[in-house]
């Protein structure tokens, strides 16, 4: 039998053996300390001036527009400062974020994570960037949660902070958020649209000052506390909802939608778009929101909002994701196919039949207790999403002032129903179109659960 002792303590011999004299290692991340100072009370009060930094994104960014959407973002250059001139913390608004806890709360605290050295490396980077803006300061509250890091779509990191323990003790806030297709609703018969999309929109949201300990964090280079609202907070996008929508609240759905920092101005003429776009751009300047210039469109025929391309003749589906859904796999268990049908469901309303194929893979492969058994039936249903994703046409928006004619169609185990419209553009107004698929594609049939009838 083996001595383990004796094996921990063995020094193997090393002939002809060089010493090798290793240069000292430059200064490490690991070495250099964080600049602990906060931001004098100044940074907070008044923005920094213009840059020639702030001129040429400016530049860059508007150089293709109609002259007059470009004299109009340089009226209001102030709302999309750059990079390098973006600093402290946002102004007073009649909106903080507040974290009211359950009454049997238990302060949570939880040792940081461990990082790679990549990942450390750009904490260290955040975490002084974030001192610089004057969004955390140095913490010793008992509250601590750990660090972490998701990837961008570009590849970039994002710093993220694990909030479970915290928000599991937090008072929810039901504030409601707005559903998808009824905002796309309203974007029919327009043909100039506006994107603006607010720069780190949860934090241009001030943390209430009794409740700043609560979000604090942990990590590596010490503890911090957030002055202004982080991402992961359960009540974050309630909070965020309410402070945007005190600014447009007598303007929403009239020729501005709001999607939490997603804001989409809409018009039908340019010069309608003009004025709107003014109003718009005016209230966040007098309320001190800023906007990022590089992920903004302005007075464009087709933009993207929640996933979509929206234009004057519907919505389109994402190349991106379009994409995505064709490379995908097959499925080899559950998880995969709830995930490819999660994918999928989001454009359901692109796809005729969505409904019957999604239902070939749900029904079988996706009940409790039943072995994984892939058949051709499902191989052919899970092809035939996957084709029709790529083939989808445009999803025409329904004009509301117009008229609508209903067809519906009943079996024993079915009904059906087409909603038509009459559109403009059609030769003859007698045959109405189906807004939503081409003619003459009928809309899903979808199966419902039999119910007995209110009058016998």
């Amino acid at each position: 039998m083996v001595n383990v002792t004796n094996l921990l303590h063995y020094d193997p011999p090393c002939l002809d053996a060089e010493l090798i004299l290793l240069e000292p290692d430059p200064p490490s991340m690991f070495r250099a300390p964080i600049s602990t100072s906060v931001p004098p009370s100044s940074v907070e009060s008044n923005p920094p001036p213009r840059t020639d930094a702030d001129a040429e994104e400016l530049a860059r960014y508007t150089a293709d527009l109609e002259p007059a959407v470009r004299d109009l973002i340089r009226d209001y250059h102030d709302v999309f400062p750059s990079s390098f001139s973006y600093a402290g913390i946002p102004p007073m608004r009649d909106v903080e974020h507040s974290i009211q806890l359950v009454p049997d709360y238990r302060v949570h605290h939880q040792a940081p994570y461990r990082l790679s050295i990549p990942e450390a490396t750009e904490l260290k980077r955040q975490l002084e960037e974030l001192m610089r803006l004057g969004f955390i300061k140095p913490s010793n509250s008992p509250w601590g949660a750990p660090v972490l890091f998701a990837c961008k779509a570009d590849g970039t990191l994002r710093l993220c902070i694990d909030y479970l323990g915290l928000n599991r003790y937090t008072v929810k806030n039901n504030y409601p958020m707005p559903r998808s297709d009824e905002l796309f609703d309203r974007l029919a018969g327009n043909r100039f649209f506006t994107k603006i999309d607010l720069r780190s929109g949860y934090h241009q949201i001030r943390v209430a000052a009794a409740d700043q300990s609560k979000p604090a964090f942990r990590s590596r280079f010490g503890n911090y506390k957030f002055t202004v609202m982080p991402f992961g907070l359960t009540n974050a996008p309630a909070t965020f909802k309410r402070a945007v929508n005190n600014i447009f609240r007598d303007i929403l759905e009239q020729y501005i939608l709001v999607y939490l920092d997603d804001i989409l101005v809409y018009s039908c003429a340019l010069e309608e778009h003009l004025r709107h776009l003014r109003d718009v751009l005016d209230r966040l300047h007098r309320h001190g929101f800023n906007a990022k210039l590089s992920k903004c469109r302005f007075a464009q025929h087709k933009v993207k909002f929640l996933g979509h391309y929206v234009s004057d003749q519907g919505l389109h589906m994402d190349d991106v994701k379009i994409t995505s859904i064709a490379e995908c796999p097959a499925s080899t268990s559950a998880k995969q196919l709830r995930s490819f049908l999660g994918l999928t469901s989001y454009y359901s309303n692109f796809i005729q039949g969505y409904a019957r194929y999604s239902y070939v893979l749900t029904s079988t492969l996706l009940r409790k207790n039943l072995p994984w058994t892939l058949t051709p039936l499902h191989e052919d249903a899970f092809r035939t999403l996957k084709k029709a994703v790529t083939y989808a046409s445009v999803f025409h928006l329904l004009d509301f002032d117009r008229p609508f004619i209903l067809t519906t169609d009943v079996s024993d185990f079915a009904v059906g129903a087409v909603l038509s419209e009459v559109f403009p553009s059609s030769p003859d107004s007698s045959h109405p179109r189906i807004p939503r698929f081409p003619p003459p594609t009928l809309t899903t049939v979808s199966l419902l659960t039999p119910t007995r009838p209110a009058i016998d």
